[in-house]
């Protein structure tokens, strides 16, 4: 599995910071075995990206997600980024659709509408989780455009966002404008805008297969190797799944017991299938009707 990870760096002589992040092994764990078609797996990548430059950003210990429900071919899809670094996902569609010839655009696979971006801070144990959530709206196919606007109009941080998805990885970069400090003198100011403007022109020249396949190194060099940058050192994401046995069996006990005692009997056993990382818990006679066990007590 490769290592996928995330680079932040910053302009020295202006305040605009930029991150880049590139994931293969998350999507190869994900992806594996659950049959994501191609225009699924390619949305929910660039997600996974997205979610991964968000997390990074944020000043508190929770959790990025983005997420969307909609009429279209695909009627679910979920990117989350836990505690900065551990990434999952999840995508349904409809199984009749002819989502190829939606291909990467967002708008036509999830038939308009709109996304949710949540930051849900206090996610570990014994805090109270608060939620933030922020509607990126879809007014074109292009996810990253869309994400975009969403900073520019609601965080009022001018934004550039490239996403690339080659079939095997994703990878993404993004550049904010950050505000200048207080006492910045109008000459500074005007220095800061023509290097931002200039930094724009050259991430626009970036064709999406030199995104898709120079290291974060050669980018940085490429683009940027007239300006003084300081380079953080990376971060590691990997996929992490939340699933457990423990969960499993809370879900089962809050569906009705008469039927799920049914459907032991029919099937001999009960099987609950994680539908993120595909995990599989089963429960026999005895593990099923444990689950409905006073507390204390043994089953025989």
């Amino acid at each position: 599995m490769s290592e996928d990870a995330l680079y932040r760096f910053s302009f020295a002589a202006a305040p605009i910071r930029g991150q880049w992040v590139r994931l293969e092994g998350t999507l190869d764990a994900l992806f594996a075995g659950r049959g994501y078609p191609a225009p699924v797996q390619s949305v929910l990548a660039e997600m996974l990206a997205a979610v991964s430059l968000a997390a990074d950003g944020i000043k508190f210990r929770g959790a990025v997600a983005l997420q969307a429900r909609g009429p279209g071919p695909v009627t679910t899809i979920l990117a989350e980024c836990r505690e900065q670094h551990l990434l999952r996902g999840l995508g349904r569609w409809q199984s009749d659709a002819d989502l190829d010839a939606a291909g990467g655009d967002v708008m036509r696979l999830l038939g308009e509408g709109q996304m949710t971006l949540s930051l849900v801070s206090g996610t570990e144990a014994g805090a109270d989780p608060t939620t933030y959530q922020g509607i990126v709206s879809l007014t074109n196919g292009s996810l990253a455009e869309n994400l975009e606007a969403y900073f520019e109009n609601s965080e009022q941080l001018p934004t550039r966002l490239l996403l690339a998805w080659d079939g095997a990885r994703v990878t993404g970069l993004l550049l904010q404008r950050l505000p200048a400090a207080p006492n910045a003198t109008e000459m500074a100011l005007e220095q800061h805008g023509a290097l931002w403007q200039e930094a724009l022109v050259l991430a626009d020249s970036l064709r999406a297969e030199e995104l898709a396949r120079w290291s974060v190194e050669d980018l940085l060099r490429r683009l940027f190797h007239e300006h003084a940058l300081m380079v953080q050192p990376p971060r590691a994401l990997s996929f992490s799944c939340t699933c457990s046995r423990e969960r499993s069996a809370t879900m089962l006990q809050a569906l009705p017991k008469q039927e799920i005692l049914e459907l032991l009997e029919e099937r001999g056993t009960i099987e609950v299938t994680c539908e993120i990382c595909g995990a599989r818990y089963d429960y026999d006679a005895f593990d099923t009707h444990a689950l409905y066990a006073p507390p204390g007590t043994g089953v025989h």
